[in-house]
């Protein structure tokens, strides 16, 4: 049979196309790699805030207004509090409508997988192989684990690497007034999800610098995102109040929050994470990343002063490295081929031990974390008793209980860290209990406490209920 030239000409481009389909697919698989973690994480939740952040944003969708008091506890109830995630609280609180707790996780699961997407997105516009991007992936599973809980952090981790491929494109002078009005647009939803986007004017405003140094024609358009970023985190409820809150919420936190305090030299997983970004840095500066190497500096940087940046560190370094691994030194790229089936077990195994793990996940999705919240006691609560408690069933019982008015959560912002110590100090059992527990009707704290312990043989109080991890007193 005769071959036509026309069909001669079609033969190149159905393999080409092949080509295009095999990667895609490639990176599909790479991205559907993580998703065991995602599963993993919304199969527990841990992070107290959650909960009240569901009974706001259901609040907020009730009352069409956003609380400007408190009104979940006894201890400061109707002291003015301000929300730094309003909007965040809504998306919880509308996912609790549709699918109670476990549509929440469920939220917040497709967030992480978003979060993967964004990653692996910026790897690929670096040039990293969907192999090298995917084993990246992996290995910054370990460290991103504890950081990918149902949190407003989470919008965070996505709206960075989106900005920073954004601003790429800037600099490489791809529609950049374009992309000034897209960073103003993203800011304004980042700061309405999460005050957290100050962050986006730290990093345009060190681009800028940096391309002023470097690259001369880009660094006006970068200094005009940085413009359109600071007016944008101005279009949040409480204006102007944004760098109020924020500091507010700083200063609460850094004295009584772990991740709040600044690096921690003696952690290994903190050292190698920090480790990472300056390899990042390193090789970011050397490709003439300029954007990628200033958000990089920023958030190692921030790191240093508190720990909490190191997720956005380590989602920053994942594409820099992945794509020095799909094109290393010839001695290194030699090694690489040579064991080439040996890092393919290894990553299928690997996948397969995460798949392992977060199967069971699927039975209990969006269960709270039974070791940390006595859910079968908080519902042992008398009607409207004063509630004396920790943050973690504090916050619990805000969202359970609506009837129940407790004596803290973990809005460390709204009670200050002198009320925080003392809260602590009852809770440890030291100096008189009746004027530490005076106005609360109930107590639930953990066994372990040695509150727990003091009120089991104080003659005021009784025991109404119990189980492994804590213990309900009513007042006599």
């Amino acid at each position: 049979m005769t071959t036509t030239a026309s069909q001669r000409a079609a033969e190149p481009a159905t393999g080409g196309d092949r080509r295009t389909e095999g990667r895609l697919r490639a990176w599909l698989l790479a991205w559907l790699a993580f998703l065991p973690l995602a599963v993993f994480r919304a199969g527990v939740l841990a992070e107290p805030d959650t909960f009240w952040e569901i009974r706001i944003g259901r609040l907020i969708m009730a009352q069409h207004a956003i609380p400007a008091t408190d009104t979940f506890t006894w201890t400061v109830h109707g002291k003015p509090y301000f929300l730094n995630s309003w909007g965040f609280d809504v998306l919880l609180g509308i996912a609790y409508r549709l699918g109670g707790l476990p549509g929440a996780a469920w939220l917040c699961a497709l967030i992480v997988m978003g979060i993967a997407a964004l990653a692996l997105g910026l790897a690929r516009a670096l040039g990293a192989s969907p192999a090298a991007a995917a084993a990246a992936l992996f290995l910054a599973a370990a460290p991103l684990t504890i950081w990918l809980s149902a949190r407003p952090s989470l919008v965070d981790y996505a709206a960075v690497p989106a900005l920073v491929m954004l601003l790429r494109g800037l600099e490489r002078g791809r529609a950049r007034w374009a992309a000034v009005a897209l960073t103003g647009l993203i800011t304004v939803a980042w700061i309405n999800l999460h005050a957290a986007a100050l962050l986006a004017v730290a990093i345009t405003g060190a681009s800028a610098v940096l391309l002023l140094l470097v690259r001369r024609g880009a660094w006006r358009y970068a200094a005009a995102a940085a413009a359109a970023a600071a007016l944008a985190c101005l279009a949040n409820p409480y204006g102007i109040g944004v760098l109020h809150q924020a500091v507010q919420v700083r200063d609460a936190a850094k004295q009584s929050i772990a991740e709040w305090m600044p690096l921690n030299w003696a952690s290994p997983v903190q050292d190698l994470a920090l480790a990472a970004g300056l390899a990042s840095l390193v090789l970011a500066w050397r490709r003439r990343e300029i954007v990628l190497t200033a958000a990089l500096a920023v958030c190692i940087a921030g790191s240093v002063e508190a720990w909490r940046m190191l997720p956005f560190v380590v989602i920053l370094s994942m594409p820099v490295l992945a794509s020095f691994a799909s094109g290393p030194p010839e001695p290194i790229r030699g090694y690489l081929a040579s064991r080439r089936v040996m890092f393919q077990r290894c990553g299928a195994l690997g996948l397969a031990a995460l798949i392992a793990i977060a199967a069971p996940s699927l039975t209990h999705i969006g269960r709270p974390e039974p070791s940390m919240y006595p859910v079968g006691l908080v519902a042992d609560v008398p009607h409207g008793c004063r509630l004396f408690t920790d943050v973690f069933t504090g916050s619990y019982s805000i969202l359970a209980r609506p009837d129940v008015l407790v004596s803290e959560d973990s809005r460390n912002n709204l009670y200050g860290p002198a009320f925080l110590v003392k809260e602590e100090r009852v809770l440890q059992g030291y100096g008189n209990l009746s004027r530490g527990l005076a106005g609360a009707g109930c107590v639930l704290v953990p066994r372990s406490d040695a509150l727990a312990q003091r009120l089991r043989h104080d003659p005021l109080w009784r025991v109404r209920a119990a189980d492994q991890t804590a213990v309900l007193y009513v007042r006599r």
